[in-house]
């Protein structure tokens, strides 16, 4: 009868837990994306060439200050 006990014991196992449910928003997933709206090609080509402008003029005031700061150190001896 000792051993009926122990194999009974050893058949038991816990029930699995449910998986739970998210609580907090974070954890609901991401949401579906969104479409994109449709753009003429035209509008495209002019933000990118804005763009292109814009990252011109910065990498121009990035080399002047660049010259300003090699002027200003002094002689490596």
């Amino acid at each position: 009868m000792s051993e009926r006990k122990g194999e009974e014991k050893a058949a038991y196992r816990p029930p699995v837990p449910m998986p739970r449910r998210p609580e907090r928003p974070e954890e609901l997933g991401w949401p579906s994306p969104t479409p994109l709206p449709t753009i003429a090609t035209e509008d495209v080509g002019k933000t990118l060439k804005q763009i292109l402008d814009r990252l011109d003029a910065i990498e121009k005031r990035l080399e002047r200050i660049e010259k300003a700061l090699v002027e200003r150190q002094p002689p490596i001896e």
